[in-house]
C-alpha cells in the first residue's frame, strides 16, 4: 500500500491499461457489441478505485497516511459516471461519425474523473474546501481529457502492431487485447501525469 501511494502514476498507468484491455473484450467499441459487459464494469471499477484510493488522500496535505475504504468506494463510483457518460454520449446519433461526438465522449470519460477527484479532495482538505476541490477537480479534468485522446488516437494502432510481431505467439485474439491495453496504458500515464502534477503545483499555491 505504501509503495502504490508513493507511485500514483504508476498505478494510473496500470488501471488504464486493466481498463482498456477489459473495454476491448466487453467489446464496447464494435458495433453492436459483442462481449460480456460486465468485465468492463467491474474491471474497470476495481482497477480505477484501486489508483484512486492510492492517491488520494496521500496526494493532499494534512491527509491521513492509509487507504479510505470511502475513496475505494468514490472511485468506483467515479468510474461508472465515466463509463456511463462516454457511452452516453457516444451513442448520440444526431452527431453521427464526427470529431465533435468523439470530443463528447472523451468529456464523458474525463468528468467522472473529475468528480472522483473533488469528492476525494473534499473528504481529506479541512480548510479551503470549495475552491481546493474545484482545482482538483479541474485539473483532473483537463488530464483525462487529454490522456483519452492519447489512448484513443494509439490504443487501435498499438492493438494491430502486437497482432503482427506477437500475434504468432500468443495468438490474435490475446495480442490484440495486449496492444489495445498497452495504448491505454499510455494515456493513463499521460492522464495521470498532468493531473497528480498540477494538483500538487495548485495545492502548494493555497
Amino acid at each position: 500500500m505504501n509503495w502504490a501511494a508513493r507511485h500514483p502514476i504508476l498505478m494510473w498507468t496500470f488501471a488504464w491499461g486493466v481498463t482498456g484491455a477489459a473495454l476491448y473484450i466487453s467489446g464496447v467499441f464494435n458495433s453492436p457489441r459483442d462481449g460480456p459487459l460486465w468485465v468492463a464494469l467491474v474491471d474497470g471499477a476495481i482497477s480505477w478505485s484501486i489508483a484512486g484510493a492510492s492517491t488520494f488522500p496521500h496526494q493532499l496535505r494534512n491527509s491521513p497516511k492509509r487507504w479510505n475504504v470511502l475513496c475505494l468506494v468514490i472511485w468506483a463510483l467515479a468510474y461508472f459516471v465515466s463509463f456511463a457518460l462516454a457511452g452516453f454520449f457516444g451513442s448520440l446519433s444526431a452527431f453521427g461519425d464526427t470529431i465533435l461526438r468523439l470530443l463528447l465522449m472523451f468529456m464523458g470519460w474525463s468528468i467522472g474523473a473529475a468528480l472522483g477527484a473533488f469528492a476525494s479532495t473534499w473528504l481529506t482538505s479541512y480548510d479551503s474546501k470549495r475552491r481546493r476541490s474545484a482545482i482538483v477537480a479541474g485539473m483532473w479534468l483537463v488530464g483525462f481529457f487529454a490522456g483519452s485522446f492519447i489512448a484513443f488516437m494509439v490504443s487501435f494502432l498499438a492493438a494491430e502492431l502486437a497482432k503482427l510481431f506477437i500475434g504468432l505467439i500468443v495468438g490474435i485474439p490475446a495480442a490484440l487485447v495486449l496492444g489495445f491495453a498497452a495504448g491505454s496504458a499510455l494515456g493513463g500515464f499521460v492522464a495521470s501525469a498532468i493531473a497528480i502534477s498540477a494538483t500538487r503545483r495548485q495545492l502548494q499555491s493555497i
